[in-house]
């Protein structure tokens, strides 16, 4: 008995600091964000303590544009992301470009030359010491944009999956190549007066997919074969908010 009351009367003590240490607490002032972690509950014999305010918050570090060169000669400078928009200018390899943004994939990244042109180059014909998926993105005027997406049997996202985007079978129509990102998603983006159905077929497997197993892309990881389930779907524009599914097996 003595036991238990010196216990009780530890525990009367811890409460009674507390409550002492609660009542000199002040909040200096109202977070504008919370955070998205919750904090366990107060035991109901303790009393409830105001939220602290955090004294300091991290900041995003704001972008800096960088300038990268291009890979190939003659690299042409799109009015907008895709092969099906026209070309502004064209840039040899001795051209500095300011990278100014990505847009949606990082397939395509938005620059400005030398004498104060913008427009879009091809992210895979630049020479960049950045990796250019994590350049903030920039989102395309006047497109239309249709979107897919693979993963494999159990949901994880396949990234370096090719796809064409077309209209028509004539073997003169123009298409529009797309890989999936890091997300397993692709965008095409086409012309804003595009309409009708367009087809989206597999093409090809990059060799930056996280389905091989070696350095040399020859060999698949246990459990894939790289069959695209289906190969072609066809997307009547304008496409519904959810993106056309593939499953890589």
């Amino acid at each position: 008995m003595l036991k238990r009351a010196l216990i009780c009367a530890a525990i009367l003590l811890i409460a009674s600091s507390c409550a002492k240490s609660a009542a000199s607490i002040r909040p200096t002032s109202t977070p504008t964000t919370v955070a998205s972690a919750e904090l366990s509950p107060v035991p109901a014999t303790f009393p409830s303590l105001p939220a602290l305010t955090p004294t300091s918050s991290a900041s995003p570090t704001p972008f800096t544009a960088f300038t990268v060169k291009p890979a190939v000669d003659n690299l042409k400078i799109r009015v907008n992301p895709g092969r099906l928009f026209e070309a502004l200018m064209m840039v040899n390899q001795t051209d500095e470009l300011t990278v100014l943004g990505t847009a949606p994939g990082s397939e395509w990244t938005y620059v400005k030359t030398a004498d104060g042109s913008e427009g879009w180059v091809f992210s895979q014909l630049l020479q960049s010491s950045v990796d250019l998926s994590r350049v903030p993105v920039r989102e395309p005027k006047n497109v239309v944009i249709i979107k897919g997406r693979v993963v494999d049997v159990s949901g994880m996202p396949i990234q370096g999956i090719g796809f064409d985007v077309s209209q028509g079978e004539s073997s003169d129509v123009s298409s529009n190549p797309a890989f999936t990102d890091a997300n397993g998603l692709f965008f095409s983006f086409l012309p804003d007066t595009a309409s009708g159905a367009w087809k989206v077929s597999f093409t090809a497997t990059d060799c930056k997919s996280n389905i091989w197993s070696d350095s040399t892309c020859t060999t698949y990881k246990p459990g894939f074969t790289g069959n695209v389930d289906p190969l072609t779907q066809t997307v009547n524009l304008p496409q519904s908010a959810e993106p056309l599914t593939f499953t890589l097996r």
